[in-house]
């Protein structure tokens, strides 16, 4: 559940793990639903295009085609700037049919604490 009552649950700051992050600006319990986010999903050639520029840094997998394509997603919204951790303390699903990302806390996340997520087989990748 999103924490009501607050101008903006998260904040862009300066993060210690790599140039800026996204934070808590308010606490969050395990489950909780910390945002969600539309997606703007690119097809093979798009995916392709992007990969080895700054923006294929910020992109989230969506699929790969039998070929092994890849198709890859751009999120609009502060979520582009979660850093990773194998360790993290929020998971992300992506929701391909409304075309929207959410973010949830896997486990407690205080106040003004980095907000993390495991880039998982595609860390090496993007880090």
């Amino acid at each position: 559940m999103e924490k009501p009552g607050h101008a903006s649950p998260i904040e862009v700051r300066t993060s210690p793990f790599h140039g800026r992050g996204l934070f808590a600006a308010v606490s969050f319990d395990t489950g909780d639903r910390i945002a969600i986010y539309p997606l703007l999903i690119l097809d093979h050639e798009d995916s392709a295009a992007i990969r080895n520029t700054l923006i294929g840094h910020y992109v989230f997998h969506i699929d790969e085609d039998p070929d092994g394509r890849a198709r890859t997603a751009v999120a609009f919204g502060p979520i582009s700037m979660c850093n990773h951790s194998p360790d993290a303390n929020a998971d992300f699903q992506i929701d391909v049919e409304t075309q929207s990302i959410s973010l949830t806390a896997r486990k407690p996340i205080a106040r003004d604490a980095e907000i993390l997520i495991d880039y998982e087989d595609y860390a090496s990748e993007i880090i």
